[in-house]
């Protein structure tokens, strides 16, 4: 008998007479269900109960229209069928007389109820007590005071020595016999809790903990991370609350610059965009806010990270070990994901500094909880830098940034959620009254997360990106000379990611990529209607890439597992409408041109495919140390020219062509991991080797900005890199820090057959970027409850670079010869910066919580040079009576501090 109604009389009735429930329960509980119902409506179940079972099933339309259920069901007990269709769900049953089913709304989660005589938590029906020997125990862990989700947390059953961690989300997965069972949590920074549980069927629960405001002492976590396989190296994760007691630089944290104090990161030079991994171009690092790729990282060229702090949920870099499901480039990648906003109530956050501010808010938007919004943004008033630093061009400067983020998400259902992410930000600066220098980052990114069954979810991925760059000459004293010089990047992807896991031993992963691209290499605009400057602009490149990948992990023994992986990547260029082709003879150049191909507009004028295999074990030789090894290879379409010597973002990107072949990278690496052998202390070391296929170099006086034929300043190379990482990472007591040494070499060898073209007459040498020598170190002291202190210091070897050796006179000119690329290097880079924070308040119900942090950047003023340079001088007793002269930039040359003032509430 099916009813468009469901009275609170009848819900009384059948709660009233829960004394006889068990009864009426036992006489139908023989019924067995039959019928598949893979996204069918849940009405379409009730009706079926109703039709082909004779049930009398009551519920109200409303509450049941908008779910649907995916279950199968083969000679299924009744009560078996109905708990696997309501355990995810907002409703839930009860037996009315013995035929009738009565469906309402949870007014709590019915799936697991704390008992207070007992004082346990009772996970599942208690009719069903002993049916099941095993039950998998779904929860979340989150901060009880605003519901967000704690990252990493341990969840662990010391009676069976088994555990887990929860994921990104906050939720975890674990197996467990029924019965009386006790579980231990905690998460750094957390009173742990300790819970007695009688775990009786599948069930789900959450689990709340609090702030403590003293040090905790040591936990030993075991069990793998829900999110990484056990396999899994050369990667580094940091919560959002771990971020937050990183040192604070120029009194705020900084997601970029913490990172580079990892073993294998480095950044280029004092105040430069991006960073450098185990070698690496910049260019060469994948950075995802929120899936959507950054092609510029930086504020304040370099000074500080584009990312906010304050609505950051989690980062991952990948060094090496890459998974299969990541491409596009092949030194690392970083995945930034931003907060969701918490469901509980909104919270306000910020800080106020004499170089920035901030604010940022999240929480519900809606009474139901379902849709809540994470919001931040961040402006700087800094030209007081530049008017300290010790060189007249620069200190002539002004500079300034903003940028904002905002997502939204909205959980749909219990198995469906979608989330909405825009992040915007715009830099300008000038070093002089000569030129002014604007970039800016457009960020859009989709997700939508899908459960299609107990262990396989979906999630899908839209992603949008530009950048763009504009260089102002005034020209100031010929104003008919001034120009803009513009370039930019759009991209444009959508992807689909598949995830299974059929058991806690057992993990698959498959998905596909599809990229666009439309690189605008340059444009030159004049200033005035009248001027000598003629408008050009270069054709516009257009790129088609996909990818199709599949992963698999498997624990093949307790103490082995590997992950297996295979990639495969297909791309096209096609918006390149003409192609030169030279003479085969000669080194290119503007003049061996001796044809041309011409192309339609979306037809490919390149096309390049390849695989791309990886592979990861992990051997435990016990629950302390851990042997590990990676193979990857990864390929990159799409490459940066850029001009390092100069300190603003004057770069443009090139897509692989008729002439160029995307940049291949093979590396393996061993590592070793170890938490026993000092008290406290989390060791590891790994060596890794990595051969790269198809770099570019410049030649000598190339010219890379508004290049028709830009194939000719360039020269064909190979190249590899290895070393050697060791770091130390200590994380419990008053004292935390970590520390590391790298010792690495990156060399180069061109591969031209015009041996002319060949730096080092075609031997190796090395890299721009080869700093053999580099150590880390970082620490944070609690002194009190309230006060901290923190330092950091970085030894860096000088990076190469290429300086004059001979300078003669011709004709009446003095002219200069120049040493081979890269033969000397910079003196070594070292920097020592300190803060110190005081808490205002650390009671747990104080709504609003304040800090101080004066922190002070390059302590001891150290004068670290950015570049040299030769340029004419007036001669004299201090040049040698030369007319040229050998000089250094260093860009901060004094010590910086800061005050920042943070708060939430």
């Amino acid at each position: 008998m099916k009813t468009y109604y469901i009275t609170y009389i009848l819900l009384f009735l059948s709660l009233l007479l829960g004394s006889n429930t068990a009864l009426y329960a036992q006489q139908i509980e023989e019924l067995k269900i039959t019928g598949s119902y893979q996204n069918k409506p849940l009405e379409k179940f009730l009706n079926d109960l109703e039709t082909k079972y004779n049930l009398r099933v009551y519920y109200k339309d409303s509450w049941v229209e908008n779910y649907t259920i995916s279950n199968q069901f083969e000679d299924t007990p009744l009560l078996q069928a109905l708990n696997n269709v309501f355990y995810d769900l907002e409703l839930t049953y009860d037996f009315f007389q013995n035929d009738g089913i009565v469906v309402f709304r949870r007014s709590a989660d019915t799936r697991s109820k704390f008992d207070d005589y007992t004082q346990t938590l009772v996970v599942g029906d208690p009719m069903n007590l002993g049916r099941y020997k095993t039950a998998e125990l779904k929860g979340r862990v989150l901060d009880g005071k605003d519901g967000t989700p704690l990252v990493g947390a341990v969840v662990y059953c010391n009676k069976l020595q088994k555990g887990t961690t929860s994921d990104a989300k906050g939720n975890f997965e674990l197996d467990l016999p029924t019965g009386d069972l006790k579980l231990t949590i905690t998460y750094i920074g957390f009173e742990g809790s300790t819970i007695d549980i009688r775990l009786i069927e599948d069930g789900a629960a959450d689990f709340r903990l609090f702030e403590e405001s003293h040090n905790i002492d040591e936990v030993t976590v075991l069990g793998s991370d829900a999110d990484v396989p056990r396999a899994q190296m050369s990667m580094v994760q940091m919560t959002g609350k771990e971020i937050q007691q990183l040192p604070a630089l120029m009194g705020e944290v900084d997601v970029l610059k913490g990172l580079t104090i990892l073993a294998g990161v480095q950044t280029v030079s004092e105040l430069s965009s991006g960073f450098n991994v185990r070698g690496g171009n910049t260019d060469q690092n994948l950075i995802l806010v929120n899936g959507s790729p950054v092609f510029n990282s930086s504020h304040l060229f370099g000074f500080m990270s584009l990312i906010n702090p304050d609505v950051v949920e989690n980062v991952r870099l990948f060094k090496g070990g890459m998974p299969a499901r990541y491409g596009e480039r092949v030194a690392s990648v970083m995945e930034v994901d931003f907060k969701e906003g918490n469901d509980e109530t909104i919270s306000v956050y910020g800080g106020i500094g004499i170089i920035n501010s901030r604010l940022a808010i999240d929480g519900p938007l809606t009474k139901n909880k379902k849709l809540t919004t994470a919001i931040g943004g961040r402006s700087s008033y800094t030209d007081w830098i530049l008017k300290k630093i010790p060189n007249l061009d620069l200190n002539e400067g002004v500079t300034h940034f903003y940028d904002v983020t905002g997502k939204l998400t909205y959980k749909i259902n219990q198995h469906n959620k979608i989330s909405a992410m825009a992040y915007t930000s715009f830099d300008e600066f000038s070093t002089s009254s000569q030129s002014i220098t604007e970039y800016g980052n457009l960020l859009g990114n989709l997700k939508l997360n899908n459960r299609f069954g107990e262990k396989f979810y979906g999630e899908l991925d839209a992603a949008y990106s530009r950048y763009d760059f504009r260089l102002t000459d005034l020209a100031n004293d010929k104003p008919f000379e001034a120009y803009y010089l513009d370039n930019q990047l759009v991209y444009s992807s959508v992807a689909y990611n598949f995830k299974w896991h059929p058991n806690e031993r057992h993990n698959s992963e498959a998905g596909f990529k599809a990229v666009y691209n439309e690189i605008s290499p340059g444009e030159i605009i004049p200033r005035q209607d009248t001027s000598v400057i003629v408008a050009r602009k270069l054709d516009i490149e257009k790129t088609l890439d996909w990818s199709v990948y599949v992963s698999d992990e498997f624990q093949i023994l307790p103490n082995f597992s590997i992950v297996a992986g295979l990639r495969y990547n297909h791309f096209k260029n096609i918006g390149t409408p003409v192609v030169y082709l030279y003479d085969e003879n000669q080194p290119k150049s503007p003049g061996t041109v001796v044809d041309s191909l011409q192309f339609g507009n979306n037809e490919a004028s390149a096309t390049y495919g390849g695989i791309e295999p990886r592979l990861a074990l992990n051997y435990d030789f016990d629950m302390n140390t851990s042997l590990k090894f990676s193979y990857q290879r990864t390929r990159q379409n799409i490459f940066q020219l850029s001009n390092n010597a100069v300190i603003s973002p004057a770069e443009t990107w090139k897509a692989a062509d008729y002439h160029l072949k995307p940049l291949i990278s093979d590396q393996v690496a061993v590592g070793l991991e170890n938490n026993s052998l000092l008290s406290n202390v989390d060791l590891s070391v790994e060596v890794y080797y990595k051969n790269l296929q198809n770099l570019i170099e410049y030649k000598n006086g190339a010219q890379l900005i508004m290049n028709d034929h830009v194939e000719t300043a360039l020269v064909p190379t190979k190249g590899y890199s290895y070393g050697i990482e060791l770091s130390a990472r200590k994380n419990i007591g008053r004292l935390t820090g970590y520390a590391s040494y790298v010792y690495s070499r990156t060399m180069r060898k061109n591969t031209s057959e015009f041996n002319e073209e060949n730096l080092w007459t075609g031997d190796y040498y090395p890299s721009i970027y080869d700093k053999p020598h580099d150590f880390s170190l970082t620490a944070t002291y609690n002194i009190s409850r309230r006060w901290r202190f923190s330092g950091n210091f970085v030894m860096v070897s000088g990076r190469p670079t290429t300086l004059p050796e001979i300078k003669y006179e011709f004709a009446g000119e003095d002219l200069v010869y120049y040493s081979d690329r890269n033969k000397y290097r910079m003196p070594p880079y070292h920097r020592l910066d300190l803060s110190i924070t005081f808490d205002e308040n650390l009671r747990k119900k104080r709504m609003w919580k304040g800090s101080w942090t004066l922190s002070i950047y390059n302590v001891y003023g150290r004068n670290n040079p950015y570049s040299v340079y030769y340029k004419k001088s007036v001669p004299g007793e201090s040049n040698n009576y030369t007319r040229y002269s050998l000089f250094k930039l260093s860009v901060i040359g004094i010590p910086v501090p800061s005050l920042t003032y943070n708060f939430r509430f």
